[in-house]
């Protein structure tokens, strides 16, 4: 089969292979494989490998990603997971800075006409009898441009909550279109108590449009290791004791303060060499985060990773023995979730991460873990260090988080409860005549 949707150039052929009579679903996601990796991504992927009672299509973007990886990754989506990809050329809008102002006024106009032109266009070609849009702080405008009326469903993560704080007017524009489209929609879902009375607050909608469903992960990957020493000699760490953060290094992950807590116990003699901070993950903070390092002169027990690949995401978790992750608040953009602690957490490590955001659905405090004030760098030494001087407390916090992962947040679970609100907002009509 040599369709332009196995190859990713939708934009040229539109091409669509023929499928099934089940229901179809399109999922709006801009950020999505190879290109992008993390928690959201993950979420998708494994839900769309999943579905069995619709037919499954994403629709991303092509920016920041490489042809011939995007064109593997394609054809591997539907030979092998079962849904297809559909690339649209992108769904944000970015400027260089040197860029005068006529120069973004044109690039704007034409970024709004060609981005809704090609979103038009692929949901003719794949006429889904229902939509989710998967980022609506970006992809939610174009809900309001459908080529026919399609009940949609808004997945809400969190993070896009936030993003009117700190917009310039476009930014505006689009916190106030997702909105609206959070108002008009069929249903929205919301992955924590948090992230829902959130919605419910900027938007004024009653709590009955809004369904829970708590982020998840696949045991497959992640689960405690059969052999956490050997894990550490592979990653080089087999003489030492490891406080792990693994994230993309962006200022609301609290790297910064991670690293001036653990400074400040080692200055008090409370950490001793054996135990490094390993900081894995790339970002726009990472330069800034490496000149901290250096200047408080920590160099020798900060280890900076870089990109780590999905597949060796798991060992790093296994491997460690505290995951440390003081997420914040900065102007309303915070984590809305936190997957990275769950995952941690089905690796059997205990964490420690923010009281910002939507953490509390993602940590048990005092038996998964803790969560700290990020602004206060001695709150979080004291929880680093609880953990660091009981390695019974580790052990007993680790291996309740494995199984509080494997009762609650299992990804079969969470595929079965997303299966039954797309079946829920579908026209019925539409079931009966696929029947």
């Amino acid at each position: 089969m040599t369709s332009g949707l196995q190859s990713g150039v939708f934009a040229r052929t539109g091409a669509v292979l023929p499928g099934s009579n089940r229901p179809r679903l399109l999922l709006a996601a801009p950020y999505f494989r190879p290109a992008y990796y993390g928690g959201v991504v993950q979420v998708y992927h494994q839900l769309l490998t999943r579905l069995k009672s619709v037919e499954s299509f994403i629709v991303c973007q092509r920016l920041g990603g490489n042809p011939e990886e995007m064109e593997r990754f394609d054809r591997a989506a539907l030979l092998e997971c079962g849904y297809q990809v559909l690339r649209i050329e992108r769904y944000e809008l970015i400027f260089g800075a040197q860029a005068s102002l006529v120069e973004r006024l044109g690039d704007t106009a034409r970024f709004l006409l060609r981005t809704r032109a090609e979103w038009r266009k692929a949901v003719r070609e794949i006429r889904p009898d229902v939509i989710v849009c998967g980022a609506t702080g970006i992809a939610g405008w174009l809900m309001e441009h459908l080529p026919e009326p399609i009940p949609f469903i808004n997945y809400i993560h969190g993070e896009e909550l936030g993003e009117a704080g700190k917009s310039r007017f476009f930014r505006r524009f689009l916190f106030q279109r997702q909105l609206v489209i959070i108002r008009k929609a069929a249903l929205n879902i919301s992955v924590s108590r948090y992230t829902a009375s959130k919605a419910i607050a900027l938007t004024g909608i009653s709590a009955a449009r809004i369904a829970l469903l708590p982020n998840f992960v696949d045991e497959d990957r992640f689960s405690p290791p059969s052999d956490r020493e050997a894990l550490r000699r592979q990653l080089g760490w087999h003489d030492k004791k490891v406080i792990l953060t693994l994230s993309r290094l962006t200022p609301r992950k609290g790297i910064d303060q991670s690293i001036r807590a653990l400074v400040e116990l080692r200055r008090e003699g409370k950490l001793t060499p054996e135990w490094i901070h390993v900081v894995a993950g790339s970002g726009e903070q990472e330069g800034e985060l490496r000149a901290l390092t250096a200047s408080l002169g920590v160099g020798e027990t900060t280890r900076f990773e870089g990109f780590v690949p999905d597949e060796r995401v798991p060992h790093y978790y296994g491997a460690a023995d505290i995951f440390l992750l003081p997420n914040r608040d900065l102007m309303g953009n915070t984590e809305g979730f936190g997957i990275v602690f769950l995952e941690a957490g089905a690796c059997g490590t205990p964490v420690i991460g923010g009281i910002a955001g939507g953490t509390a659905d993602a940590i048990r405090e005092g038996v998964t873990g803790f969560r700290v004030n990020s602004e206060d760098s001695a709150e979080i030494g004291r929880a680093v260090l609880e953990l660091v001087n009981d390695e019974e407390l580790r052990h007993r916090m680790g291996v309740a988080a494995a199984e509080i992962v494997r009762r609650e947040h299992r990804v079969e679970t969470a595929v079965s409860s997303f299966e039954n609100l797309l079946l829920d907002v579908i026209r019925p009509e539409k079931l009966q005549k696929n029947a």
